[in-house]
């Protein structure tokens, strides 16, 4: 008598197996797992008498043979096109993806729709004591830097995990980041009062830096799910009604809460736990998910057989060591971006005078220029986004119909996206600044800018057109992998704000923002002559990705 593996390998067994995969796909054309196919076995009437006969010990066994093969059947009578069709992705319509990037921002377009509102701050620190202000956006300042590595982290390998349906690592992902975010919040914070008894700075203040650094770093941790997962309409809404709940509380409780300092808090409390709710949601989606109920759109050959929770246990030392360099580019783009607000602050000429007492204080006349400025990105960031975005996907489409001979096409195609995202992203960048100058007269009279502040948001303009010519490098050196070079690039960048800023800060704190303009111009000159470079070669790196 045959053995189990000699019968299942017989001709009469696979012929057997081929007309119950037939079967299977005029009964049900999609079908996702074995589990479906042990189902449709049962309802055809099979019995498991005749699986043995054939060679298959049970339905388990019959079902696990053809499931690697089922899409054959499923594409019988297709014409290749139509087959090859099967394969390619779908790209979503400009005006999903101009909606997609305008969410992704939004958070940024709030707070610089309040700048507007209240003209002082990003953060809308506004008629609050000198002294609670600087503490409270020095936490601010601290939980942005030391969350955007972090967040880096978590994003890569969360896409990486999340298209896989690898429902067990995504989960041990979201534990190891709290885990790691914890670490390096109770770290930051014991060194905030180290820090804050060396120099004798009041136990409230302190008190008020560590607050702000830990709400914003939990608040950007609990939403790098809704981030990576694109979740735009939580995002609008949690942010829309976080920012009114802001303004209702300062501007309307004054009745019932009189001291503004106390009120302002409020409205934070409120607005956090509004944002928190949202979060929390989409936490609680993810842990009471499970594999068997994520929906695949690959094929059934490259679709698990086994869906399950319990995966091998990855090392995250290893995970965090392969993207260090995305964490050393998010953190040290930030610290291009707001150095030169923080040394404002040590030189802020109330600090030099000695009337606070205090090392340093916040510097609303240097902020409210240098922010308003950032309204220079934002065109620039959707133009970016909404170009960017299917780029995977054309590429994936391209792949799958040309041979690798012709790879010079994806050459092509790289080469004429990236001169198109590098000049509307010089004419979109150059418009806003030039309509953000001109509109002077009615930043002075209606928002409240200082001269001083205009001169500031004058160079900060021309400086972040340079930074978003960056961006659009990034992009394509992200793309194609040099993110090595990417993160030394923003660390001498940003080396060139803190030291360039100290040489320059001494003859005037609004002279720091040509340390800015100047790390802007290294990082736009120096990235756009690596960008070219590498895109002489785009085609034969993506295709070697690809394929």
């Amino acid at each position: 008598m045959l053995s189990e593996t000699q019968q299942t390998e017989s001709r009469e067994s696979r012929m057997f197996a081929q007309m119950v995969a037939r079967s299977i796909i005029e009964v049900q054309p999609n079908v996702n797992n074995t589990a479906d196919i042990v189902v449709l076995l049962e309802c055809l009437g099979y019995r498991k008498e005749t699986l043995q006969h054939y060679g298959f010990a049970d339905f388990h066994a019959l079902a696990n043979h053809i499931y690697g093969f089922l899409d054959m059947y499923e594409t019988r009578g297709k014409s290749k096109d139509l087959f090859i069709e099967s394969f390619t992705m779908k790209i979503p319509s400009i005006p999903k993806r101009i909606a997609e990037g305008i969410g992704m921002i939004f958070p940024w377009l709030g707070s610089l729709a309040l700048l507007f509102i209240t003209g002082v701050s990003l953060w809308m620190a506004w008629g609050l004591p000198i002294q609670i202000t600087t503490a409270f956006v020095s936490g601010v300042f601290l939980g942005l830097v030391i969350t955007e590595g972090t967040l880096q982290v978590f994003n890569r390998l969360f896409l990486f995990y999340n298209a896989q349906t690898n429902m067990g690592e995504i989960k041990r992902l979201q534990k190891r980041t709290y885990g790691l975010v914890g670490v390096v919040l109770t770290a930051s914070i014991a060194g905030l009062f180290v820090i804050g008894y060396m120099i004798h700075i009041p136990p409230s203040l302190v008190a008020i830096m560590a607050i702000s650094t830990v709400t914003v770093s939990l608040h950007r941790a609990s939403y790098m799910i809704i981030y990576a997962l694109k979740k735009l309409k939580h995002l609008i809404t949690a942010y829309t009604a976080a920012f009114a709940s802001l303004l209702s509380v300062y501007y309307f409780a004054n009745s019932i809460i009189l001291d503004n300092v106390t009120r302002y808090f409020v409205g934070l409390v409120t607005a956090f736990a509004i944002l928190s709710i949202f979060s929390i949601y989409q936490h609680y989606k993810l842990l009471k998910m499970n594999s068997s109920t994520v929906t695949v759109g690959a094929p059934h050959f490259y679709q698990p057989i086994s869906r399950t929770d319990k995966t091998i246990k990855s090392r995250f030392s290893v995970q965090l060591w392969e993207v260090t360099s995305y964490s050393l580019y998010g953190t040290f783009y930030l610290v291009t971006m707001f150095a030169d607000r923080v040394l404002s602050w040590i030189y802020n000429p109330l600090v030099l005078k000695g009337d606070l007492g205090l090392p340093m204080a916040f510097n609303s006349v240097y902020h409210s220029g240098a922010d308003m400025a950032l309204v220079v990105l934002l065109p620039a960031s959707i133009i970016q986004y909404v170009l960017m975005e299917p780029i995977h996907m054309h590429m994936n489409n391209v792949s799958i119909k040309i041979k690798v001979s012709q790879a010079g096409e994806i050459n092509k195609y790289m080469q004429k996206t990236y001169r198109k995202i590098f000049l509307i992203t010089i004419l979109s960048s150059v418009t806003t600044a030039c309509v953000l100058n001109l509109m002077t007269p009615y930043l002075m009279s209606n928002v409240g800018l200082s001269l001083t502040s205009i001169h500031v948001l004058q160079i900060a303009s021309v400086a972040n057109v340079f930074l978003s010519i960056f961006t659009a490098n990034g992009l394509f050196l992200m793309l194609t992998n040099k993110i090595k070079s990417l993160a030394i690039i923003v660390i001498i960048s940003a080396s060139i704000v803190v030291f360039g800023g100290m040489l320059l800060v001494p003859s005037g704190f609004t002279n720091l923002i040509f340390a800015y303009l100047a790390a802007t111009v290294f990082l736009s000159i120096v990235s756009t002559i690596h960008a070219r470079k590498v895109m002489k070669n785009a085609g034969s790196i993506i295709f070697a990705r690809l394929i």
